[in-house]
């Protein structure tokens, strides 16, 4: 079955209208993206309504313009240092005579792990199941059609502060579109890009915007830990234009034209000139150790981030790195060289002929968003509450479809 989706990326330096052609849960074709500079946003934080709404307003026109589709409504993507995440435990009894497990006692275990205290300024958004486990013994995938007692369910609680929400909620629809789901931004970006394998060993995606790390940790095929750091290409460029003394937009031009996360190698100039006469210029290795300085730190604030007790007795396989930022030439040896694990740079997969355009880690949210939409949302608009109730409704459906085995432990 054929449909039309929509997203909307809205970040600090850019606001990203994809349309698509979905087949069943894949994109089947590219009709259009419209891709246009972001204002009135400081590290994902909206700082003015009009600034962000217009931005939104002429990228929609855009991808309308290049795809001939009207954009009324689009899956649009949230992230920000107020997202937090813990992980929760839900729990209920199968008092029936026969003890089967049904997708109702399903419902029921994961609206008890949301049975939270949230401080008045927070919102619960995402619930995602992790691990069941049926009379404390382990269950992989959900445990339907099983016998048993008691049903444990452990799920990742994602929240965002409230007026965040309101502020992008409001900014897309005075733009004149509907939003269809809200959606964590590392959730997308890590459909988009990451591999099951990598999911299954155990993985951290680091999706580098201008404002903002997105992180999110799958390991066993499970989301097992979610944030979101300050830290980002702005903060490069910032010090590029500190350290060299030039001003911002020279600055951004210098990282994006010859910045390289590792100068090492023959050939390297040794002064990059910032007029055509040649009269100004800065020194190449300068320009390259302001970046990897940042660079270091943003990799290594990833993983100091990371709950400690979760890493005693388990390490990443793989650091995976999308966003704009991970397009410097060398952050994946710089990658390496840091936490000695192999560190590649994801691009979104699946992409059908013709969406070359989008296969660039800029594009991991945009394109993630209408694969999560596809495979667990709905393609009708809706009310933003009604858009996180709806999710968590298709998420369960999605953890359904997993193979039912049990496990004994200790037996």
């Amino acid at each position: 079955m054929e449909h039309i989706l929509t997203s909307i990326d809205v970040g600090t330096s850019k606001v990203c209208t994809t349309v698509v052609k979905m087949r069943d849960k894949d994109i089947a074709q590219v009709l259009g993206v419209g891709i246009v500079p972001s204002h009135g946003i400081h590290k994902a934080i909206i700082l003015d309504i009009s600034e962000p709404t217009a931005a939104i307003r002429d990228s929609v026109k855009e991808a309308e313009r290049s795809s001939g589709i009207e954009v009324k409504s689009a899956y649009v993507g949230i992230t920000g240092e107020h997202i937090g995440s813990f992980n929760n435990q839900g729990t209920t009894v199968i008092d029936r005579r026969n003890h089967l497990v049904t997708p109702k006692d399903l419902a029921q275990a994961i609206k008890s792990s949301k049975q939270i205290s949230l401080p008045q300024d927070r919102k619960l958004i995402h619930a995602i199941p992790r691990q069941y486990r049926l009379d404390d013994e382990p269950v992989i995938g959900d445990p339907v059609g099983l016998h048993g007692h008691n049903l444990a369910v452990e799920t990742h609680i994602i929240t965002a502060g409230i007026t965040f929400i309101q502020n992008l909620v409001k900014c897309v629809q005075g733009a004149g579109v509907n939003v269809m789901d809200l959606i964590l931004e590392a959730l997308a970006a890590s459909e988009a890009v990451l591999e099951a394998g990598e999911k299954e060993a155990g993985v951290v995606l680091a999706d580098i915007g201008a404002g903002t790390t997105d992180i999110t940790v799958f390991k066993e095929q499970a989301i097992w830990h979610s944030d979101a750091l300050p830290l980002g290409g702005f903060q490069v460029t910032r010090d590029i234009a500190m350290g060299l003394g030039v001003p911002f937009n020279v600055a951004e031009e210098l990282k994006v034209k010859y910045a390289n996360a590792v100068a090492k190698g023959e050939n390297m100039p040794e002064i990059v000139s910032l007029d055509p006469e040649g009269k100004h210029g800065v020194h190449y290795k300068d320009l390259c150790y302001v970046v990897t300085s940042r660079l270091e730190e943003v990799i290594r604030m990833v993983f100091l981030n990371l709950p400690r007790a979760e890493w005693e007795t388990w390490e990443p396989t793989t650091l995976v790195l999308c966003g704009g930022t991970a397009k410097l030439p060398g952050i994946e040896a710089l990658g390496r060289e840091i936490l000695r694990l192999p560190v590649r740079v994801g691009k979104p997969k699946g992409l059908p002929e013709g969406g070359v355009v989008l296969h660039d880690p800029i594009y991991a949210v945009g394109v993630g968003l209408l694969l999560w939409g596809a495979r667990y949302g709905q393609a009708t608009a809706t009310t933003p509450e009604n858009a996180i109730r709806r999710f968590f409704s298709q998420l369960r459906r999605l953890w359904f479809t997993f193979p039912r085995i049990r496990i004994s432990v200790g037996k």
